[in-house]
């Protein structure tokens, strides 16, 4: 585990848990471990840290004895350099006259008291921590103050814009598996010149997988394999119920009503490919449940060539303020999104192509993508609208970007401070573990 994180000043500075290290006269005859410019710390200092270290440790792993010791022998050294931090902390707040009033932490101790139902409770719970009322007071103001400290000198650091957070988001969204982004579209289509003999060669190919799929081949696997359409094959060819008589699916709604469950359908020629469909499904209320393979026409590298060179014209024009809806009516080739101004669908940025996830993942709302390529032809989007994080999300990736940053300040802070102080190690007591 990383124990830097786990003590960080940051963390304990967050959470009631803090223990900040208390000094009295009457520990002079105790072992002193360091000496930092007129203050020290004492072995029972250091060992009543450690112990309470230990007991966050074991409640938050659940480790049991014997790897518990181990984690805690590992982390002595960062405990001890934790403990050293604070108090050139207090030292250079002191410095910088900064004042707690007894007021405010009176009310921390409220805030702590209002989490047991009696006063009792509270005492007890006072008392089996180790803590007499009124070194939990030095303790709580001790904690205000370097609050106040951080607030002064790095408030004004510590501030993450929705920017920021967005994109941490899309830097890692490895690490987010269960989200689902999805983004609303406008696209400018510009289709391949496609041949007869491009056209001769998806049929083979489609025949091919066809005569699979009879024969008994996984209709999913070979949808995973072969289909063109990433919407679909992201879901090993399911693209879900639909109802007869709607006009969801008007090039093959006739064909596939009379299809059973399980039974596949011949090829169904599209403008730009074939479809493959197989029922799964069918519903009392009608709806009838569909996987699809669908194999795109390809066209030869001299169409291809030909249609991006067009798109980059197009492209030209969008970036020196041509109207995106005027660009829509003037160039596209898709005539059912032409008529709606260009709007396409909302998609799961997870269900595209690799390209189309990398230019999307990139852009915001309003922004216009590069060029993408698809079995179709050559598109040109506009992002309308993206959806991506709740606002508690936002909250939580900003709250560990604060976090992290502030992190980072201290330990800027720690080493300028170190530079100018006086740090030292009695012999005798030069080691920790």
């Amino acid at each position: 585990m990383n124990f830097k994180f786990f003590l960080t000043l940051a963390f304990c500075i967050f959470t009631l848990s803090f223990v900040f290290i208390t000094h009295s006269s009457g520990k002079i005859v105790e072992r002193i471990l360091v000496i930092i410019n007129d203050d020290v710390i004492t072995q029972s200092e250091f060992d009543d840290r450690v112990a309470k270290t230990r007991e966050q440790l074991r409640l938050l792993y659940k480790y049991n004895d014997t790897i518990l010791n181990e984690e805690i022998e590992k982390a002595k050294p960062q405990i001890l350099e934790t403990m050293i931090d604070e108090i050139l902390f207090v030292q250079d707040a002191i410095k910088r006259n900064i004042q707690i009033s007894d007021a405010q932490v009176q009310k921390e101790i409220e805030d702590i008291k209002k989490q047991f139902k009696t006063e009792k409770e509270f005492e007890d719970a006072m008392k089996a921590e180790g803590y007499t009322m009124e070194s939990l007071r030095k303790e709580k103001k001790r904690s205000l103050l370097l609050q106040e400290l951080i607030k002064q000198k790095f408030s004004s650091d510590l501030v993450i814009k929705d920017d920021e957070v967005k994109k941490f988001y899309r830097d890692n969204r490895d690490k987010f598996p269960t989200k689902n982004d999805t983004v609303k579209l406008k696209q400018i289509l510009l289709k391949y010149n496609l041949t007869k003999e491009d056209k001769e060669k998806a049929r083979s190919k489609a025949e091919d997988v066809l005569k699979q799929c009879k024969e008994g081949a996984d209709f999913g696997e070979m949808a995973l394999k072969y289909s063109d359409d990433p919407l679909s094959r992201a879901n090993k060819g399911n693209i879900g119920y639909f109802i007869p008589g709607t006009g969801d699916f008007p090039e093959y709604e006739d064909i596939v009503t009379n299809l059973k469950p399980g039974e596949i359908s011949d090829l169904i020629e599209m403008p730009d490919g074939f479809d493959i469909i197989k029922v799964t499904d069918v519903k009392r209320d009608g709806r009838i449940g569909l996987q699809r393979i669908y194999i795109a026409i390809q066209p030869d590298p001299s169409a291809e060539k030909a249609t991006l060179e067009k798109a980059d014209l197009v492209l030209n024009e969008l970036k020196k303020g041509a109207d995106f809806v005027q660009m829509v009516k003037k160039y596209s080739d898709d005539p059912i999104t032409k008529e709606k101004d260009g709007d396409w669908m909302e998609v799961h940025i997870d269900n595209l192509s690799n390209e189309m996830q990398n230019a999307f993942n990139s852009l915001e709302v309003g922004e216009i993508s590069k060029p993408i390529k698809s079995h179709q032809g050559i598109h040109i989007f506009k992002i309308v609208d993206r959806k991506e994080l709740t606002e508690d999300e936002m909250e939580q990736i900003r709250k560990y970007l604060t976090d992290q940053r502030l992190q980072e300040k201290l330990e800027e802070y720690s080493k300028k401070l170190r530079e100018t102080a006086y740090i030292a190690y009695p012999k005798s007591n030069a080691s920790v573990n």
